[in-house]
């Protein structure tokens, strides 16, 4: 209360004050000073993209191709296990193997493609008796069949004659044409089986061969899918371009299936994760807001950013709900170290 006399008796006195001197100074506007209702929160500074990697198989450092500083392309070969080489040799083995089973698919089409060519010359040079006009195979020998059995039936009664005439003489020709015509009936009937069958054996040496072309052949190709996958582990691969952060293997080391052995990091382009914002704050940012940066370690070189991604899960910090943000910067320095404090000014 004694602070708010004090004000009031000093408000009085700079009125009067003021009275006195009206007729001698022109009055002088007192400027409106707005409160900055910005947001401003702490983060780090980290590459938009990086990955850390590891061995997925345990073993000693066979060879280190890079140092940390270098420059590297997706999908390099950072350092080895000392068994690459007899796990090499184990794809290759791997590799004839598909290939001897290709080979030997392809043997097998060559193979039945001859025989159903065979088959058809031989069908298509049939010369198909008159009689069988109209008739499928089949029907033809069941046909032939019924002639057959009358036949037989009519020449059976004098079957054993010494020297048939007449009569029996026919009967017994009759019986002779019956078992030609039944003959041609089941050669005609084989000729298009072996066809058919042919046809089968191409199909699915087609289908071998289609299969193994394409990886689905299950013994060969699970081989050499299991031996690639081997050698994959005992390689340590750069998932991504850009440059070696860490480099934690050596030669000879002893190293564990995971152990962290590399960091690859993409330096052309920054972002500043903050986990500052409150929850009072986060419902006042939203993606693609505008930001300025200023980095602790270069406050005269203030940077531009954007909001990409709000985090959807909290964490607690100091009895506050907390929320990660990460902002995408528009500019880069040269200077710019990950890991560098950096205050983000949410701009409304």
């Amino acid at each position: 209360m004694k602070r708010y006399a004090l004000l009031i008796l000093s408000i009085a006195l700079l009125t009067a004050c003021g009275a006195e001197s009206a007729s001698t100074t022109e009055e002088t506007p007192i400027p409106t000073v707005m409160a900055d209702s910005a947001i401003i929160a702490e983060g780090r500074l980290e590459p938009a993209q990086y990955a850390d990697i590891s061995f997925s198989a345990g073993g000693v450092v066979g060879e280190v191709f890079f140092a940390e500083g270098d420059t590297v392309s997706a999908d390099d070969i950072l350092a080895q296990l000392d068994n690459v080489d007899l796990l090499e040799t184990d794809v290759k083995n791997a590799q004839d193997e598909v290939e001897r089973a290709e080979a030997d698919t392809l043997t097998e089409v060559a193979e039945a493609y001859e025989a159903s060519r065979i088959a058809k010359q031989r069908l298509d040079n049939y010369s198909i008796p008159t009689e069988f006009d109209g008739m499928t195979p089949e029907e033809a020998a069941a046909e032939m069949k019924i002639v057959v059995d009358k036949a037989r039936a009519d020449y059976d009664p004098y079957f054993g004659y010494d020297n048939p005439r007449g009569y029996v003489k026919i009967l017994e020709e009759a019986l002779e044409d019956a078992w030609a015509d039944y003959n041609q009936a089941l050669e005609w009937m084989e000729r298009e089986a072996n066809l058919k069958s042919a046809e089968v054996r191409l199909a699915q040496a087609q289908t071998d061969h289609d299969n193994q072309l394409s990886g689905e052949d299950i013994v060969a190709q699970s081989n050499l899918s299991a031996a690639e996958a081997t050698l994959e582990d005992a390689e340590l691969r750069t998932p991504l371009s850009g440059t070696v952060a860490s480099l934690d293997v050596k030669k000879g080391e002893l190293i564990a299936m995971g152990q962290a052995s590399a960091t690859i990091a993409d330096f052309s382009n920054w972002q500043v994760v903050t986990t500052d914002l409150t929850e009072l704050d986060v419902v006042n940012v939203s993606e693609g807001q505008k930001v300025t940066i200023t980095l602790d370690a270069m406050p005269e070189s203030p940077l531009s950013g954007t909001v990409v991604s709000i985090g959807q899960t909290f964490a607690e910090s100091q009895g506050d709900v907390v929320y990660e943000v990460t902002i995408s910067l528009d500019e880069t320095h040269p200077n710019m170290r990950w890991g560098m404090t950096a205050v983000v000014k949410f701009v409304e």
